[in-house]
């Protein structure tokens, strides 16, 4: 009874990696993406996420949607505890978070937007007999961010912005307890919503502009369903049922330099997200069994930094686009498990945009290097070494109405 609850205590726990650094999403516009998101101090559509005080020096309407291909790959080596050190890779997935934007200026310096996109999201997939499958299997988060914002040019050089966040997300999990025979599967599945705001600022003294953005901490609340694939006699033990819990998604500062002419933009950026604050996870359920117990868990992430350079050069009606990160993971390495890998990461991009007319095509792309990174004493005892790396393809359309 006791390896049971111990079972389903430690999928309780690992599970909420799902929350971690690597299912943040920061890619939210070709043109930012190919820029490695040094974007607070430029001024397009796509700033509603970056820095909506940008939207006060844009002219007219504008519209602009895209996505972005991510294609996620990595394998594990051990684990130690097992005497082995075989490698097992993770199942190929293409993950596309996609976003919207809609700005209008007016010729007072008032302007209007509002944007969906999806911060948080990405997933993991293992072969179903892999030897972790004990602690994963399937992982799967998606969240939708809608935000309006409202921006107003104070002055020719300073903008100012604010916005407001309705949050809708679900979540699957899925993994095997391997002790029984057969093997019970278990299922995890919820969604919630929360609400949130942002903020902008913009100064611009030519050549040189100062940007900064804030997005608030969200609070979303689950309920949903865990689920028992077993035998009927484990029924009295793990009835599954309903569940609820609540995540706390961070805050998100953002900041940057920028230096323009005509011709070039370059800007240095940071940004600092506000892991600290995902302190205590309460899993409650509403059939409780000697095996299906209310958890409350401490998590101990750490708040991260992430460093960016971005350089657009302009030759008319096309621009060329390059940029390199540097992002930081928040996840101590006894809470590192398979669910999604996560590890400090070096993120390099290019892209290209081209205007006719009224459109604009810009494309992006991004190669994330993980860092290797070997685990040992894990809380879940699963040591071994993880290798991760990504390539992501971004693409927007934007098209001035008027």
């Amino acid at each position: 009874m006791r390896f049971i609850l111990t079972l389903l205590s430690l999928f309780l726990i690992f599970s909420t990696a799902l929350f971690s650094g690597g299912f943040q999403i920061n890619e939210h516009g070709a043109r930012a993406t190919g820029m490695a998101g040094a974007f607070t101090t430029s001024y397009a559509p796509i700033s509603i996420f970056y820095n909506p005080a940008g939207l006060a020096y844009l002219k007219g309407t504008n519209f602009s949607v895209g996505t972005t291909l991510i294609f996620p790959s990595a394998r594990f080596r051990g684990p130690y505890q097992f005497n082995t050190t075989q490698e097992t890779k993770m199942v190929k997935q293409v993950f596309y978070p996609s976003n919207l934007y809609l700005t209008h200026a007016t010729e007072f310096g008032l302007a209007f937007g509002i944007g969906v996109f999806n911060p948080y999201g990405l997933g993991s997939k293992w072969p179903e007999d892999w030897v972790g499958r004990a602690i994963t299997v399937e992982s799967d988060l998606k969240t939708f961010y809608i935000n309006p914002v409202v921006a107003y040019k104070l002055a020719d050089e300073l903008s100012i912005a604010l916005g407001f966040d309705y949050v809708y997300s679900t979540v699957t999990l899925s993994r095997k307890i391997p002790s029984f025979t057969p093997e019970v599967s278990v299922k995890l599945s919820g969604s919630g919503t929360g609400t949130g705001y942002n903020v902008g600022v913009l100064l611009k003294l030519d050549p040189v502009s100062f940007g900064f953005s804030y997005r608030s901490q969200v609070k979303v609340n689950y309920s949903g369903t865990a689920d028992f694939q077993k035998s009927p006699v484990l029924d009295p033990l793990l009835p599954g049922g309903n569940i609820k819990t609540s995540v706390k998604m961070p805050d998100i500062v953002m900041a940057g330099i920028g230096f323009s002419s005509e011709n070039v933009t370059f800007e240095l950026g940071y940004q600092f997200t506000r892991w600290s604050s995902y302190d205590v996870l309460k899993v409650d359920f509403e059939t409780e069994t000697s095996a299906q117990q209310d958890q409350t868990l401490e998590r101990y992430y750490k708040d991260v930094s992430i460093y960016k350079a971005g350089l657009e050069y302009r030759f008319g009606s096309l621009a060329l686009r390059a940029g390199i990160a540097y992002d930081q993971n928040p996840i101590d390495d006894k809470y590192v498990e398979p669910s999604l890998p996560d590890a400090d990461r070096w993120e390099f991009t290019f892209g290209a945009g081209y205007t006719f007319g009224n459109l604009t095509v810009d494309l992006g792309y991004m190669f994330v290097r993980f860092k290797q990174r070997e685990v040992i004493g894990t809380l879940v005892g699963f040591d071994g070494v993880y290798n991760s790396s990504a390539h992501l393809l971004g693409i927007n359309l934007t098209y001035k109405i008027f």
